[in-house]
């Protein structure tokens, strides 16, 4: 046994020369090993296709964000939508970055529904356009469907929205008088006065003003051929991760909004916990309960990440023959903001025509949204308390 200790204890032992390591040939393929596998590895984190890169642009895609927006690990996502805050590559938004969002005014009349092309929008604005009728002026930017509608008429205080969202292109079949003054002289950009085209799918048999749709791509194309490429900036709101920020508001799961009364038009939407969003609901069927707002093409529910009632003042335009209405978007009022299945007490503010409005919380701050789609309720500031949620 003391032998086999010994033969041990001598396998090990440095030499005692200063250099006899060097004749050690197996340390010296271990060392070499090592060297060759820094070197490759050194060389993956530093190099690309030839060029430097950072460790952001190594990193999985599905990585969350961290508190700041940006990615805490994954593939670098630097290019925000200016509407939604959502965060891409440079990759993904190569069809869009560039491009002016694209508006569409889609009928909401009961005989319309179910919409197409709305479960793709950015941000929805929904007003009364006539007679308790609300309409939508929706905004597509990263998303442009092939089949949108039913398409109606637009008035001028849905192209005082247009206006903000960087001279947005805008499809409507139609025009109130004071919105064609508008369109000439302001100018919007109007494909329905620039040859935006349009068909009519008759298969629900229903009235031909709720049969005419577009094909968004074929829009954009126009957009094109009227030289409306490229782009303007506009502001953004700001933007926050899911479920951070506001803890000391009330707990909202569910609302409701009757922008005139009861009915076909009222709105509802739930909070659902899993997907930190908001199914919505228009109408009520036969037993009384409100009814799914599903999308016609992709049969999928309606849903937003953002809630905003924005309380504006309504009235008749003097003279009008068809007793058409006029919302005040410019100057200030009040608002609610629902996000994170609770309610932010809020306030508005619009400078002018061309600028952004902005959601502020009672101490004055700047409203932070989740990033995601918005939808937009614009209701009458008299109807106050037709907007109830719990």
């Amino acid at each position: 046994m003391e032998v086999e200790n010994n033969i041990d204890t001598q396998r090990f032992v440095v030499p005692s020369s200063k250099f006899g390591f060097l004749k050690n040939k197996k340390l010296w393929i271990v060392l070499a090993v090592l060297i060759i596998v820094l070197l490759v590895i050194g060389g993956f984190f530093l190099f690309k296709n030839g060029g430097l890169i950072t460790k952001r642009e190594l990193l999985s895609p599905f990585d969350k964000l961290n508190k700041s927006g940006k990615p805490s690990g994954g593939i670098l996502k630097d290019v925000q939508n200016p509407i939604t805050g959502m965060l891409y590559t440079k990759e993904e938004a190569v069809s869009w970055v560039d491009t002016r969002p694209l508006g569409v005014m889609v009928n909401n009349h009961v005989d319309a529904r179910p919409q197409s092309g709305l479960d793709k929008t950015d941000i929805v604005y929904e007003i009364v356009a006539e007679g308790g009728i609300t309409r939508f002026l929706s905004f597509f930017l990263t998303n442009t469907p092939e089949k949108i509608g039913p398409v109606r008429s637009t008035r001028e205080y849905y192209l005082v929205i247009v206006k903000e969202l960087g001279d947005a292109m805008l499809m409507h079949i139609g025009w109130s008088p004071q919105a064609l003054i508008a369109i000439e002289s302001w100018p919007v950009r109007s494909l329905g006065r620039g040859g935006g085209t349009f068909w009519r799918d008759t298969s629900r048999n229903v009235a031909t003003e709720h049969t005419a749709y577009s094909d968004g791509v074929d829009l954009r194309k126009k957009g094109e051929e009227l030289g409306w490429t490229g782009k303007k900036e506009f502001d953004s709101w700001k933007f926050k991760n899911d479920k951070e920020g506001y803890t000391d508001v009330v707990v909202a799961t569910e609302l409701s909004i009757d922008f005139w009364s009861r009915g076909d038009y009222s709105t509802f939407w739930k909070y659902d916990s899993g997907t930190n969003t908001y199914l919505r609901f228009m109408g009520y069927n036969a037993q009384g309960e409100p009814i799914s707002h599903n999308d016609n093409e992709s049969k999928k529910q309606l849903s937003a990440k953002n809630l905003i009632v924005q309380f504006a003042a309504e009235s008749s335009i003097k003279g009008d023959e068809k007793n058409r209405l006029d919302y005040q978007l410019v100057g200030s009022g009040k608002g609610l903001v629902f996000e994170d299945g609770k309610v932010i007490q809020a306030t508005w503010s619009k400078d002018a025509r061309d600028t952004r409005t902005k959601f502020y919380d009672l101490n004055g701050q700047e409203i932070m949204f989740n990033r995601g789609n918005f939808w937009v309720s614009i209701v009458p500031d008299r109807n106050f308390e037709q907007v109830k949620y719990k």
